[in-house]
């Protein structure tokens, strides 16, 4: 583990505030392995999207990709959440995220991951709600469609006499078919929620559409627990402060839990 994924890590223990400005230093200073450098970059984003400074997180983003672009690095095999930051900053700051993506993009070798990935967006912004490019979007207040899979019998059955891979399968089911309806009953009835962070979000992107933000804000709390790190460098889950439907239930004491609680395996420390 190296300097910045430790420094990351210690974040990841409740810290996010506190550690933001080392973060920050290391990201932009100019000494310093330059793959420790948009490690922490990636983290300091990440911080910067809760704490709702989506201009400063696009143009940190910005810098460290034209920095350390040319330098073919790590960096170039990478994609979030550099990629969120530009979205981000027009979604939320009003900053046009189509011309800076593409003066990116020109920063890294031609066939490296980071840079295809950004021409890509760029190519999608014209047609795609910027909503619908962010983590963890689903389509709040859709139709419901029908149950599939292995999920769908399995979802006749008693819940509480399942084992706990076949309950994951039902959750997954009933995501799957947008069939929210069912899936509050089964929350309200066993009294549990997905053992999934993506599964917290869909329903808690639900909620916020029907207008129930204490449930909304509940199963934000419940998927902080169930959240891990993509990567050792990937300090907090961006969603949440991301979609706009999710900033809707993203209470002040959704924003305190997840800036100062542990999450992912710092927490699992704690439990162990």
């Amino acid at each position: 583990m190296n300097a910045a994924e430790q420094l990351i890590s210690q974040a990841r223990h409740g810290q996010f505030g506190a550690l933001l400005p080392e973060l920050l230093e290391m990201a932009k200073g100019p000494g310093g392995p330059r793959d420790q450098a948009w490690e922490a970059a990636a983290a300091a984003i990440q911080t910067l999207f809760w704490q709702d400074r989506f201009a400063e997180a696009a143009d940190l983003a910005e810098a460290i990709i034209a920095q350390d672009g040319p330098l073919g690095g790590e960096l170039c095999d990478q994609d979030v959440p550099f990629r969120h930051a530009f979205l981000a900053a027009e979604l939320h700051a009003g900053v046009p995220a189509g011309p800076r993506l593409l003066t990116a993009a020109e920063h890294i070798p031609a066939g490296r991951n980071l840079g295809e990935d950004l021409l890509w967006l760029a190519e999608q912004l014209p047609d795609q709600p910027k909503e619908a490019l962010l983590p963890n979007h689903a389509d709040w207040g859709g139709p419901t469609k029908p149950l599939t899979g292995a999920g769908a019998e399995l979802a006749d059955r008693e819940y509480r006499e399942l084992a706990t891979a076949d309950k994951q399968l039902v959750w997954q089911a009933l995501a799957k078919a947008n069939d929210f309806r069912r899936a509050h009953a089964l929350a309200e009835t066993s009294g549990e929620t997905p053992d999934r962070f993506a599964l917290c979000t869909w329903m808690a992107g639900w909620y916020a559409v029907e207008g129930d933000i204490p449930r909304g804000e509940r199963m934000l709390l419940a998927a902080h627990a169930r959240w891990w790190p993509y990567m050792k460098w990937d300090a907090i889950p961006a969603s949440p402060v991301l979609q706009p439907t999710l900033r809707l239930v993203t209470t002040d004491h959704v924003r305190e839990h997840y800036l100062t609680r542990p999450i992912g395996p710092e927490a699992a420390e704690g439990n162990a």
